[in-house]
């Protein structure tokens, strides 16, 4: 996007630029045609509606990217958010969903007629293709001209310093989180409350939102595929490697995480570990070609909620899914017949030290599948000490898992 050569001199001024584009634009055309089509000229219109609402104009458009500038960095944001809540509830028709990548990047351009150049303009494209569908990535350039000014019902969560393709120095990096698809507890990174602007949590849901992490692209796609025929899901990322999976789940926070056990650079028992330790809400469904029992308990003991083969039926998978968001544990039945069969096995010992009464009112909560913060109100106990009691029930009974304790429950007759 250069500027061209004529008589008069370009403008070197500060804007705030909006870089929009559809992820997956190709396949969509592939498998959608005319209906593709329709959608993205619809698409197109959509951005120029929200960013001329603003005081933005759209100075380019190429292919499924739209390009829009603002002389105010908070209009430039509310755009944003106004962009993806209307492409949320717009319908798509045949194409079921479009997800839209944006970043929003502020910086000194040269500016001629209707033309920009300038570093904010190769920023922004670098900083929109850190972005996953569905989402908006800030600079930190621009958060520092927000002073506070978010739009009603946004948070800004900070991601940060990212390395961006081809730029020398790090950038700050935020991503613009409306506030119905996050958790109460979450606000922007080192805040104890929420920015200016932003409000509770909303009570509509919507639909869960995947991360697939797997090291094979096939099996991504093949989930993908099947997941976003599902008005219940929405697949917001995939990873190809435990490491990568880590960043993602960071990124985006996903509900619900379908991990691969066995990927390069780092496993996924080590990712669900790491992913479960910087956000215990995540919930994650391991995914692997065979049984192992050590893989099941410790894939378990790190955190998982679920566990599938990967012969598993497509509808199975998507039952794991949601069994893991409404906080339930979802395991093949092949390992569950396995678990139930080393509790069997466990059946007539008693453990080396009994439990105590309170222990076996927890006990009797795992078996529900209840949290420790569930747990914790239902028998009127901090979730700390709940938490301490299910450690504890655990080293008695010689258990690697909420898992193992709750069929443990079940065996003894304990619910």
């Amino acid at each position: 996007m250069l500027w061209r050569m004529d008589s008069t001199a370009p403008r070197v001024h500060r804007v705030t630029f909006l870089f929009a584009d559809v992820e997956g634009s190709t396949r969509l055309a592939e498998q959608h045609g005319s209906a593709a089509g329709t959608a993205l000229a619809r698409y197109h219109e959509v951005v120029a509606e929200t960013s001329t609402s603003e005081g933005g104009r759209i100075f380019e458009r190429i292919g499924d990217g739209a390009y829009a500038c603002f002389t105010d960095a908070a209009a430039a944001v509310r755009a944003a958010a106004e962009l993806q809540r209307v492409i949320g509830d717009e319908d798509w028709g045949p194409i079921g969903r479009l997800r839209v990548r944006i970043a929003v990047v502020t910086g000194e351009v040269e500016e001629l007629g209707d033309r920009y150049y300038g570093p904010a303009l190769f920023r922004a494209s670098r900083l929109q293709s850190l972005a996953g569908g569905g989402e908006t990535l800030v600079a930190g350039a621009t958060v520092d001209e927000l002073e506070g000014r978010l739009p009603e019902g946004t948070i800004l969560r900070d991601l940060g310093a990212q390395r961006l393709r081809d730029v020398s120095e790090p950038e700050r990096v935020y991503a613009l989180v409306h506030t119905s698809r996050v958790r109460s507890s979450e606000w922007q990174a080192g805040e104890s409350e929420p920015m200016q602007g932003t409000v509770g949590m909303a009570d509509e849901e919507g639909p869960i939102r995947v991360l697939l992490v797997d090291d094979h692209a096939v099996v991504r796609r093949g989930l993908r595929g099947f997941l976003e025929l599902l008005k219940d899901f929405d697949v917001v990322g995939e990873a190809e490697n435990g490491r990568e999976g880590v960043a993602a789940a960071d990124r985006l926070v996903p509900d619900v995480v379908l991990m691969d056990l066995l990927m390069p650079e780092m496993g996924g028992l080590e990712a669900i570990a790491a992913i479960k330790q910087a956000h215990p809400e995540i919930e994650i469904v391991a995914v692997t070609s065979f049984i192992e029992e050590e893989k099941v308990t410790s894939a378990l003991e790190a955190g998982a909620s679920g566990y599938l083969l990967k012969d598993a039926e497509a509808e199975e998978v998507a039952q794991a899914i949601r069994a893991a968001y409404n906080g339930e544990v979802h395991l093949d039945p092949a390992v569950s017949r396995l678990l139930a069969q080393r509790m069997r096995q466990r059946k007539d010992a008693e453990p080396v030290e009994p439990l105590t009464t309170r222990e076996k009112e927890v006990l009797g909560q795992l078996a529900k599948g209840a949290s420790n913060k569930e747990i914790a109100y239902e028998l009127g106990i901090t979730e700390r000490t709940a938490r301490t009691h299910v450690s504890n029930i655990l080293g008695k009974l010689g258990l690697a898992s909420r898992t193992q304790a709750a069929l443990y429950a079940v065996e003894h007759r304990l619910v």
